[in-house]
């Protein structure tokens, strides 16, 4: 599967992603699976706009990507807007090594991790289950920036 690198970020497609890490990746395809029973025409046009044009875009349910995954030859970068989002891939089978947090906004009842990161009960569940499987979890907004690990905060 070619997916190069997997985030999870509430504002989606934005200039840290575009600017920053699709170019760093060498990406070839932004692959967004949305949570389940979430769909919207008007936001997949506008995301659409908001990706330089050289850039594919593919945005799909879980079992969807999975087989779009499966089946691609593109450097892909994963991009997912909840926590709920990556766990529903990892339930279709998603295999993947890390899984950077770029940003998760404030909500009520939530725990500041990082300048963007902010974590509730819910989150930090999710991503004690992402960690209990092995799979690295740690946040910074660029690729430059400090990699400050998310595991070691839930565990």
């Amino acid at each position: 599967m070619p997916i190069v690198f997997a985030r999870v970020d509430d504002r989606l497609i934005h200039g840290q992603v575009v600017q920053a890490w699709l170019p760093e990746l060498n990406i070839d395809e932004v692959l967004i699976s949305r949570p389940k029973g979430k769909a919207g025409a008007l936001s997949e046009g506008l995301l659409r706009l908001s990706l330089p044009y050289e850039y594919e875009l593919a945005i799909l349910d879980a079992p969807a990507a999975m087989r779009h995954a499966a089946a691609s030859k593109r450097r892909i970068f994963l991009l997912l807007s909840s926590l709920d989002a990556f766990t529903d891939l990892i339930k279709e089978g998603l295999q993947i090594k890390s899984v950077n947090i770029g940003g998760m906004h404030f909500k009520e009842n939530a725990q500041k991790l990082a300048e963007h990161v902010f974590l509730d009960n819910h989150d930090k569940q999710l991503l004690k289950l992402v960690h209990d499987l092995g799979i690295a979890i740690e946040t910074r907004a660029v690729p430059n920036d400090v990699s400050i690990s998310v595991s070691e905060v839930i565990s």
